[in-house]
């Protein structure tokens, strides 16, 4: 900017002096103009002495008045173009002036708009950097069983942390099960509106979650019976699925919330297949050592 403005200064003046030297010329021709008139006009009587008659007086006077008139009337040529020539420098000291008004307010532009966008990509980076960040890790803690009425129902434990560098805010969590079933219930858009749900919550029960601390809470779950039952219709077993959901406010804006979703499959270890997982038997019970949580292979995780 500044340069455009150097650039500009040295242009102008230069046009300047010299619309000025144009007007000193211009006047001083005028005045001289003015005076050579004057003289003439004054000299006029004394070399047309009034000794004629009077109609040759009249007829004198008439000439003398014409004579006037078209010398007045007379206009040096280069006079016009003096003037033509100041009348094109004003132009272009408008048009130049414009240009460097322009040339300025683009500029003025382009570095707010790189101040406006350096400020908040700072604002985010500190943000990311200081935010806090909540991390989710289960285990089982009892055996998968039945009630009479045909439900499944196990318990498991999670352990909530903060890894980020500020307090966690607000913090409220939430799991669920739910029968996995092709076609209804997808985990993926289940979890979302599980995240959907705790983030406009209230009140937030979890209270506040500080860096490098953990919160543990222990849920049984049950998992509806008829849906147990629509899967066994069409595979012959089912496969219980658990989210959990832990929402948070940040320090640095009270306004937003932050989500941590997660989606884990329960399943049963073979024994005598190791590496090999299950899905569930209608009324088949499963000891806690061989039940395990997998993480779902498309979405496993989504935190923002």
């Amino acid at each position: 900017m500044k340069k455009n403005n150097r650039r500009a200064s040295a242009l102008i003046l230069p046009l300047v002096v010299a619309f000025a030297l144009l007007v000193v010329v211009t006047s001083e021709a005028n005045r001289t103009e003015k005076q050579k008139r004057r003289k003439s006009a004054d000299e006029e009587p004394e070399r047309n002495p009034p000794s004629t008659p009077l109609m040759i007086l009249n007829t004198t006077v008439m000439d003398a008045k014409t004579s006037e008139e078209s010398q007045l009337a007379t206009v040096p040529w280069w006079k016009g173009v003096v003037q033509i020539s100041a009348g094109a420098i004003a132009v272009g000291l408008l048009i130049v002036n414009l240009s460097a008004s322009q040339a300025t307010s683009r500029a003025t532009q382009q570095v707010s708009s790189a101040a406006k966008s350096t400020a908040e990509a700072t604002a985010r980076q500190l943000e990311l950097s200081q935010r806090p960040w909540i991390s989710i890790d289960t285990s089982i803690e009892s055996p998968l069983t039945f009630t009479p009425e045909g439900a499944a129902q196990v318990s498991v434990n999670f352990v909530i942390r903060n890894v980020g560098s500020t307090p966690a805010k607000g913090l409220s969590v939430q799991p669920k099960i739910l029968i996995a079933s092709q076609g209804e219930l997808d985990p993926v858009m289940q979890r979302s509106k599980i995240c959907e749900e705790n983030r406009t919550r209230e009140p937030e029960t979890d209270g506040t979650l500080f860096p490098r601390v953990e919160l543990t809470k222990s849920v049984t779950f049950v998992a509806d019976a008829w849906d147990i039952v629509k899967e066994l219709n069409r595979t012959n077993s089912f496969s219980p699925v658990v989210i959990v959901c832990a929402s948070y406010r940040s320090t640095f804006d009270d306004s937003a919330r932050y989500t941590t979703g997660v989606i884990y499959y329960l399943r049963r270890i073979d024994p005598s297949h190791p590496g090999v997982y299950l899905r569930m038997k209608d009324r088949v019970e499963v000891p806690r050592e061989l039940l395990v949580l997998k993480y779902d292979p498309i979405g496993a995780i989504a935190a923002n």
